[in-house]
């Protein structure tokens, strides 16, 4: 089989440093139509999973629905739980839950759902029609916020990141998680089961295939050890770690990583990127023009990478997990 290509990028606010503004700034929208021009001449289907500030602010969904109706990409959803509305207190957290970046599952069951159906409605309006795809913001997905997205009529996730753990602020550890798409369990999102929605995660890999107790001693190296680094393409170039994201991975890592996948099974590539990283200044990682340019040229070799080396066949998200579903025991969506 093919592996279906996903490009699948988190369009976001602007956050300098990573850190939250206020005022609210949306300006690296307007970034898209450059990023929507590649994926036009490589001939990828962009899913564009977008935060409450972005869907709400009219320039950026003026920007979005020109995209939409140009057609070949899909817009689907990516929560912010601190920027998205009803507003209010988060325990554990002091102050104005504005000023934190905390994880959609910190929420009780019913703050979450509100928040969740603020941003289905404001994310609905862009594309005219209800949005079948999700991310959760900092990858802080659970069982208890995974299933609530099933009675939206939501069909897929993409919030799940395979052997990495974000675990230094009480975030999700993902380490044992498939890497392939697969049904979450109704207990644990990171574990096969039998809940009537995909997961589809971002694609992480080695870049040598290992038996799973060897791969999993080699994510669960404590770092402090250095001993991952020693054994990187850096020093002894016996084995390395690399997610498809080309702001953090160069090139060569990438494409290790994604041979892996494809030598395993995997039916899907899913590369991703935050929309902040296309302008200098707005995310964490890209902050010169020369910086954004270099993005650019990883973003086109990785895709490239994908579509010559594997015969990738470009998908947006929601339309591959219609195909995967019966492979995995799900009914055609409605």
């Amino acid at each position: 089989m093919r592996p279906l290509l996903f490009f699948t990028i988190d369009v976001e606010e602007d956050m300098p440093g990573w850190e939250i503004t206020d005022p609210i700034s949306v300006a690296n929208v307007a970034a898209l139509p450059r990023l929507a021009g590649l994926c036009r001449e490589l001939g990828v289907e962009p899913t564009y999973l977008c935060t409450y500030p972005v869907a709400t602010a009219p320039d950026a969904a003026a920007t979005l629905r020109a995209l939409h109706r140009r057609g070949g990409c899909e817009i689907g959803t990516h929560l912010h739980a601190w920027n998205t509305p009803p507003f209010g207190p988060v325990l554990g957290r002091e102050g104005d839950e504005r000023r934190h970046a905390y994880y959609q599952y910190e929420l009780t069951p019913e703050r979450f759902r509100a928040k969740l159906a603020s941003l289905h409605q404001a994310v609905g309006e862009i594309a005219g029609e209800a949005p079948r795809s999700f991310r959760a913001g900092r990858f802080g997905i659970d069982a208890a916020t995974l299933q609530e997205l099933i009675p939206l009529g939501y069909e897929v996730d993409t919030s799940i990141t395979p052997l990495a753990e974000h675990t230094v602020d009480h975030g999700p550890d993902f380490r044992r998680a498939p890497q392939h798409p697969y049904r979450p369990a109704r207990e644990d999102a990171g574990r096969r089961g039998d809940l009537p929605i995909l997961e589809i995660p971002v694609s992480v890999a080695l870049t040598k295939r290992l038996p799973p107790f060897l791969q999993q001693a080699y994510v669960r190296l404590p770092k402090v050890t250095r001993m991952r680094g020693l054994l990187s393409r850096d020093w002894l170039d016996v084995i390395d770690f690399a997610w498809l994201y080309p702001v953090r991975f160069d090139l060569e890592l990438m494409q290790r990583a994604a041979r892996t996948l494809v030598a395993g099974g995997s039916p899907v590539l899913n590369v991703f990127v935050h929309s902040n990283e296309l302008v200098p200044g707005a995310s964490g990682r890209v902050r010169t023009r020369e910086d954004v340019e270099h993005l650019y040229d990883r973003m086109a070799g990785i895709l490239e990478f994908c579509l010559e080396e594997f015969d990738a066949r470009p998908c947006t998200l929601s339309a591959g997990a219609r195909e995967l579903r019966a492979a995995l025991g799900l009914a055609p969506a409605p």
